[in-house]
């Protein structure tokens, strides 16, 4: 059995502890297709159960009952538009009131369908969808963080076995967010080089934890993986990477993600997943030059194929039995 080691995450200055002889103790498995409900209430014909949409694409070549993917509010929203900010001080404690956007995007009218399994055109469709939601939100002077995630299967948190995403706008900057961009912006104080564009550079130059990659984008196993066969994906070129040539950057993105969950669901047998986005702030004022000097956005995939324990949650520790250049090695090896 290989050595265990401990390697360092720069992003999020962590330390995660690799044990290939806990494999059986703390990989448990989950299907993507395990949900906690029956009942499909995002199939065409039910629109109505769900309110009016905000936003919805209505390509012919895949729509069904007049759309391809729609965003509407969430009918139990975590954060409510409709709110003031109501900041209040309570001696040590400060609250405010639930302000925020909640919303739900249907990514296709087909259900039960794994999201490798839809068209390039299907993926780009719903990801176009989600960067004019953020486009829309970043509006509101009281937002400040726009969270886009993903939850497939019951491990991950999904409810029903369609693909959806939820947004979130936040009116703060969420604390682990917080610490990973200021991680970044320290780092460019000292090498004034992007600390995303420099781990790029180092993946490409040592080809070890690449999963795929092509023009614009390429997916990796960071160095300091915290959980098994967790990916990012990363644009290659730092900055705004769908201000020029738009289209065309979000058929990269959609054939790269595509690319990634057809090996992750023929690897490791359609494992319930997060998705997360994570984007630079938004109404930054005076800070908005350093985020976007420091930190460019990208995507983080975890399959949730491990149990998550009390270590992890208190003390920020995580023990990974894959080393990520075995994880990477085993997925690129899987032919698409």
């Amino acid at each position: 059995m290989a050595e265990g080691i401990l390697r360092r995450d720069p992003l999020n200055k962590i330390w995660v502890v690799f044990a290939p002889e806990k494999v059986n103790t703390i990989v448990a498995g989950s299907s993507e297709n395990e949900t906690r409900f029956d009942m499909d209430p995002f199939i065409p014909g039910l629109e109505y159960a769900t309110g009016p949409d905000i936003l919805r694409s209505s390509d012919p070549l895949y729509s069904a009952g007049g759309w391809s993917s729609r965003v509407f509010p969430a009918k139990n929203p975590v954060l409510r538009v409709e709110n003031d900010k109501n900041s209040r001080g309570h001696g040590l404690y400060d609250s405010m009131s639930r302000l925020g956007a909640h919303e739900v995007v249907v990514e296709t009218p087909k259900s039960g369908v794994s999201a490798d399994q839809l068209s390039v055109e299907e993926i780009a469709d719903a990801v176009k969808i989600i960067f004019d939601r953020i486009a829309d939100l970043r509006k509101d002077i009281r937002f400040r963080y726009i969270s886009v995630t993903k939850s497939r299967g019951a491990a991950a948190g999904g409810m029903i076995n369609h693909n959806y995403s939820e947004i979130k706008a936040f009116p703060f900057v969420p604390t682990f967010v917080r610490m990973k961009i200021d991680n970044c912006i320290e780092y460019y104080r000292l090498h004034e080089r992007c600390l995303l564009c420099d781990m790029l550079d180092q993946e490409i130059c040592e080809r070890k934890r690449i999963v795929c990659e092509n023009d614009r984008f390429m997916a990796f196993c960071p160095y300091a993986s915290r959980f098994p066969f967790e990916i990012m994906v990363l644009p290659k070129k730092h900055g705004r990477i769908l201000s020029e040539n738009p289209k065309a950057a979000i058929s990269d993105f959609a054939r790269i993600l595509k690319t990634v969950l057809a090996k992750l669901r023929t690897g490791l047998n359609s494992p319930a997943y997060n998705m997360v986005f994570n984007y630079l702030p938004v109404n930054s004022g005076s800070e908005a030059e350093a985020e976007s000097l420091a930190y460019h956005w990208h995507l983080e995939i975890i399959p949730r194929i491990s149990v998550i324990t009390a270590d992890n949650l208190e003390n920020g520790i995580f023990v990974n039995p894959t080393l990520p250049e075995d994880a990477a090695g085993f997925l690129r090896n899987i032919m698409e």
